[in-house]
């Protein structure tokens, strides 16, 4: 455990030195242990800031800082906590030499359906989406992320919990690597966006619908798929009942920390079998 913390706050500490993202002259704790503070709290401690704040003062992982100042500085990395998030994403399609991947989305509530209509963080009717898998509708944020077969997030992309899958596929899937095959389920089943990809080198294979004509790979398709749904349940494992947060540029903060969070631990868990 001990071993794996020094590991991974010496690779956010390195990441942020080689974009020179340097601390302020005046600061007595870095961007490196507020990131890593911030790691900390979504990995053991279901996103709870405060317990993680108050575990790490007790033992002095990181220097000392209140309370309110960290979650201040914590929201101002977003930008960071995408761009070590895209670092590590590109290490892994290099070691990805098959270059197979699966894509596919997990709804993010922001409250129970029941109370779309009184939630103060964000009240918009495009919050409002359908679980196909639970067939259930719910109110937040739709997560479309696309991974390699060993489970190892390469892309991610967030939206509101209406947009079609298909739809913010043609956001993120044109940022993988030419010549790589993408297995989605039937929702991904489109002719538009197939030749779309086709463009950048790209090929969707989606699992067959009924009224299609039968798939010989369809088998080996599940198999793969099923890649992205362990990763899913990994991360959402990690949630609690819900991701708490007084703004919503807070609530996005912490639910891109959780994903970097299991990228990290995908990739330590990379280097250690290596």
């Amino acid at each position: 455990m001990e071993h794996k913390m020094i590991t991974l706050f010496c690779l956010i500490d390195e990441f942020l030195k080689s974009i020179q993202y340097n601390d302020h002259p005046l600061s007595h704790i870095s961007n490196s242990e507020v990131l890593f503070l911030g790691y900390l709290a979504v990995n053991d401690f279901n996103g709870n800031y405060t317990k993680a704040h108050s575990y790490a003062m007790a033992l002095s992982l990181v220097n000392k800082i209140e309370y309110s100042r960290f979650t201040r500085r914590l929201n101002k990395l977003e930008d960071i906590i995408e761009q070590l998030f895209h670092y590590v994403s590109t290490i892994f399609m290099r070691l990805n030499d098959v270059q197979v991947y699966s894509v596919d989305s997990f709804p993010v509530e922001i409250c129970k359906i029941e109370r779309e209509k009184s939630v103060r963080l964000w009240q918009d009717s495009s919050m409002k989406g359908y679980n196909a898998s639970k067939k259930r509708y719910f109110y937040g944020f739709k997560v479309h992320m696309c991974v390699t077969t060993d489970q190892e997030p390469v892309l991610f992309y967030i939206t509101e919990g209406s947009m079609h899958d298909v739809t913010a596929s043609y956001k993120f899937l044109p940022n993988l690597p030419q010549n790589s095959i993408v297995i989605g389920d039937k929702g991904y089943v489109s002719n538009p966006l197939e030749t779309f990809l086709a463009g950048f080198g790209i090929q969707l294979s989606p699992l067959h619908r009924k009224n299609m004509p039968k798939d010989n790979e369809h088998g080996l398709k599940r198999k793969i798929r099923k890649g992205v749904e362990t990763a899913f349940s990994v991360i959402t494992s990690k949630f609690g009942k819900v991701i708490k947060a007084t703004s919503i540029g807070g609530f996005l903060v912490k639910l891109k920390l959780f994903i970097l969070a299991y990228s990290l631990d995908m990739l330590f868990k990379s280097l250690s079998f290596n």
